[in-house]
């Protein structure tokens, strides 16, 4: 704020205090002036009219008195006091001078005004100087650059001066974010090099290589799991991928060991309990396909435990369902509507499940497949429960479903393609006919 500001704030300040104190100060004088020049040169104009008739002989003697009476009355009316000056002070007296007015007007006028201006002032330059940086803001957040040119980026950076192990880790992360699993394994593989105890570094470099072979884990892919579970046999993680890692491989009796101990971290966690069941469940068909003797499902999973830790989760399954019907079974004849199943490959998985229309979410019975199987007549019956009790003969009405995702994932996604059947429990007598052919929004 320069000197020039001031000078003409304080030229400009003064030239209204004078533009309102000048009429407070000035008021008796002018108020007198009007009153001559109004009420007593208006008597005395018509005194004059009335002396020019009179010598005109426009009216006689008698006339011009009682007018002239009638005259002095009106301006005694107007003028109670005997003189113009004495007449003029009384007619201003309710108009009197203001020199408080004046002097509250002159200073504290002034002072409210720069207290108001210091204030709100201040307030607006803050203003301003907030919508300057949100706007300078908002126009750096419109440059961020692309996850593509950060990455390239990042590559530049580690080119140059080698590259931390938290820099191949975000390169490879970047890169997987970008689809690109060929070059995030590449990356993972480096800071592996780097940080070779890293169990969590293992595993994200196994999954990358297994997205790069159809969802499938390599030789390599499921050693790093392996490597990974010995370094933290009590981590959920890798848990879960050595027992998907040993599934895919055929060892089932790894499968089972790996994911019963990964089951009571999830409890709360409804949909992943449902996939690592099924997995369970489908590990021990293999086996007693194998020719092997296995127990039943509920003594594999250690059900009257896991009813009790579910039930002291809250999970939906601590209702106490029906006593359990046995030998219910459904055949299902699941097939997909043909544009569906251009939008998918022959690889992509198949869900077959059924559920209970009112009461727990857990399906009572599940089976996985791929697409290429289908059409196909599934079978889902009792022996299929995930927990005691809660099987197809213990709930009625039922809804079967039949789903179809890319992922892989035990959850619905948007993008899936699914097909869903009301039914009885009382096992009909003909097969029930499934197609897939609505997307799941």
């Amino acid at each position: 704020m320069n000197i020039t500001f001031w000078a003409l704030m304080i030229l400009m300040l003064l030239v209204a205090i004078g533009l309102l104190v000048y009429p407070l100060l000035k008021v008796r004088k002018l108020s007198s002036l009007v009153y001559k020049d109004s009420n007593l040169k208006i008597n005395d104009e018509k005194i004059l009219e009335l002396d020019n008739d009179l010598q005109d002989g426009h009216i006689d003697q008698l006339y011009y008195k009682a007018a002239r009476a009638e005259l002095d009355r009106e301006l005694l009316i107007d003028i109670p006091a005997e003189s113009k000056d004495t007449a003029a002070e009384h007619y201003v007296g309710s108009i009197k001078r203001h020199p408080a007015m004046a002097l509250v007007i002159s200073v504290f006028i002034p002072m409210l005004a720069l207290l108001l201006y210091l204030d709100l002032g201040m307030h607006n330059a803050s203003d301003e100087s907030f919508v300057a940086a949100q706007a300078q803001g908002q126009t750096q957040t419109k440059e961020q650059p692309s996850v593509e040119e950060m990455t390239a980026k990042l590559e530049a950076k580690i080119e140059k001066n080698g590259g931390s192990v938290k820099e191949w880790m975000m390169l490879g992360r970047a890169h997987k974010y970008l689809g690109r699993n060929n070059l995030a394994a590449k990356a993972f593989a480096v800071a592996l090099e780097r940080d070779t105890e890293n169990a969590s570094l293992m595993l994200e470099l196994a999954e990358v290589l297994a997205l790069s072979n159809n969802r499938t884990f390599t030789p390599e892919a499921r050693a790093l799991v392996l490597k990974a579970y010995e370094l933290e046999p009590d981590n959920p993680n890798s848990l879960w991928f050595a027992g998907v890692a040993e599934y895919q491989s055929g060892n089932y009796h790894q499968t089972i060991a790996h994911l019963k101990k990964v089951l009571p971290m999830v409890l709360k966690e409804e949909d992943v309990m449902k996939s690592i069941i099924n997995m369970i469940a489908e590990s021990r068909n293999a086996l007693i396909a194998q020719g092997e003797d296995m127990p039943e499902l509920v003594q594999i999973l250690d059900v009257q435990s896991l009813v009790q830790q579910v039930e002291a989760s809250g999970s939906v399954v601590a209702e106490q369902p029906p006593e359990k019907v046995a030998g219910l079974q459904l055949h299902i004849i699941v097939d997909v509507d043909e544009q569906v199943k251009q939008k998918f490959d022959a690889g992509d998985t198949v869900f077959i499940y059924a559920k209970a229309k009112q009461g727990p979410k857990m399906p009572l019975a599940a089976k996985r497949i791929t697409l290429a199987a289908l059409p196909t007549t599934v079978i889902l019956d009792d022996s299929m429960a995930m927990v005691e009790g809660m099987n197809l003969s213990a709930f009625d009405p039922l809804v079967i479903s039949a789903r179809i995702t890319k992922s892989g994932s035990a959850i619905a996604q948007s993008g899936d393609y699914i097909g869903n059947l009301e039914t009885s429990n009382k096992a009909p007598a003909e097969p029930l006919k499934i197609t897939i052919d609505t997307v799941v929004p």
